[in-house]
């Protein structure tokens, strides 16, 4: 019943016009990302470069060439701000129609008049949910890879390996965005309600708790380069003591630290436990699903919703 259910889902998902526009959305922004980075480079290399030559015409040693001194990974560090943002929606759209397609379409009503368990319908919706997200992770390494070989024609095996690793933890983060789309289909009566909320989680989730937690003006989020409003007040000494259960604040700075782009001061030891909170939101979000769920009324038609 669990391969039946994720099979059928799969199959809803790529017949999805939404999805599919969203889904292309992320692959142009993770190319995107190569391309900024690209530029970036060409700019530097080229500013470099006629330094070097103003310096041999005046006799003096040139300096160390900058991307030298830099990270590889340093060119996709935009990724990290576009996958919380656009890869945080695809997610929420993939677990809203999990669930939403069979309230309106009458098929939660045609399963449950046989003796389906709803444990294992739950269970194939989000390992439905989880492969396609896996899917679109591997598809967005491919891209990555092929930017980095663009800009420095070679990779070492332990940037490959860096990557992946940035992947799967935003594999894991996107999981919980899905669970989030699919418990606000079965606590809201109506389809666009259910939608609704589950981006004003997203809302709270990157721009508000950020804001308390940390001082962020909200247009800070969309700039790896952060700078605080004022941590100097009380208000934000008191709510930074909340900051470690700020999924994604901790999932940035984990992810600069798998990436290598931040300074290397914090052991692997901590970036593991920054990976904590996302794992223990998907946890509680599972466990209020499987509740919710297993008191749902798929009795209900395309009129209720």
């Amino acid at each position: 019943m669990i391969f039946t259910v994720a099979a059928h889902q799969v199959r809803s998902l790529t017949r999805q016009r939404t999805f599919l526009a969203m889904l292309g959305v992320l692959g142009a922004m993770t190319a995107l990302a190569g391309v900024l980075g690209w530029s970036s480079h060409h700019t530097i290399v080229g500013v470099y470069d006629q330094a070097v030559t103003l310096l041999a015409s005046q006799g003096k040693p040139p300096p160390p060439n900058p991307f030298l001194l830099k990270p590889t990974l340093s060119l996709l560090s935009n990724l990290v701000v576009y996958l919380p943002l656009i890869g945080a929606l695809l997610a929420l759209i993939i677990g809203h129609l999990s669930l939403a397609d069979d309230q309106t379409g009458g098929i939660g009503r045609l399963i449950f008049s046989r003796p389906v368990d709803r444990i294992e319908y739950l269970v194939g919706k989000t390992v439905a949910a989880a492969g396609v997200l896996a899917a679109t992770m591997a598809a967005s390494l491919g891209i990555s890879t092929a930017d980095l070989l663009v800009v420095d024609h070679t990779i070492a095996a332990a940037d490959i390996a860096r990557l992946a690793l940035f992947f799967v933890l935003s594999w894991l983060y996107l999981i919980a965005f899905a669970l989030v789309g699919m418990a606000t289909v079965a606590v809201s009566r109506h389809r666009s309600l259910g939608l609704l909320s589950a981006v004003g989680v997203w809302l709270v989730v990157t721009f508000v708790v950020p804001q308390f937690t940390s001082g962020l003006r909200p247009t800070s989020s969309l700039n790896p380069i952060t700078e605080p409003v004022s941590t100097s007040q009380a208000f934000f000494r008191a709510t930074a003591h909340a900051r470690p259960f700020s999924i994604v604040e901790q999932y940035k700075e984990a992810s600069a630290h798998i990436l290598a782009t931040a300074p290397a001061t914090e052991s692997s030891w901590r970036t593991l436990e920054r990976v904590a909170p996302v794992l223990g939101a998907s946890v509680l979000l599972a466990a209020t699903l499987v509740a919710v769920v297993s008191r749902y009324d798929f009795s209900r038609g395309a009129g209720d919703a």
